[in-house]
């Protein structure tokens, strides 16, 4: 876990949540619909503050647990209606913004962060 914390700790110094969400946006037509009102400044602090709750949720954190119940929630079907198959496409868009930008990336990082990943997303998906 300390590769994927010094990986996220790189993250949020540099331009990752701009090439992560041109990369996201350019991906699908679904994907561009859901972010067709959305600000675009807040929207990219909540990426990083997702991705913190992430690695939290990954650890079995507290404040991992209760924040991806809410996300979850928020974007279920009766909400923001994000369906399932979005977060493999989501999960890939990020990894690819991180082999660009994250000077440190490497296969065994991608392995480490797709394992933090997971388990988020898996709930997200079941929450739908």
């Amino acid at each position: 876990m300390g590769d994927v914390k010094e990986s996220f700790k790189r993250m949020r110094q540099m331009d990752f949540a701009d090439r992560f969400y041109d990369l996201l946006l350019a991906s699908d037509l679904k994907t561009r619909a859901l972010f067709h009102h959305t600000d675009f400044a807040t929207q990219k602090k909540a990426l990083i503050d997702g991705i913190y709750v992430l690695i939290d949720y990954s650890e079995g954190g507290p404040l991992g647990r209760m924040s991806i119940n809410r996300l979850g929630e928020k974007h279920n079907r009766d909400h923001m209606n994000v369906p399932a198959e979005l977060y493999p496409i989501w999960a890939d868009c990020f990894i690819r913004a991180l082999s660009e930008k994250d000077p440190a990336f490497s296969p065994d990082l991608e392995k480490q962060w797709r394992e933090v990943l997971k388990p988020g997303i898996d709930h997200m998906i079941s929450a739908y």
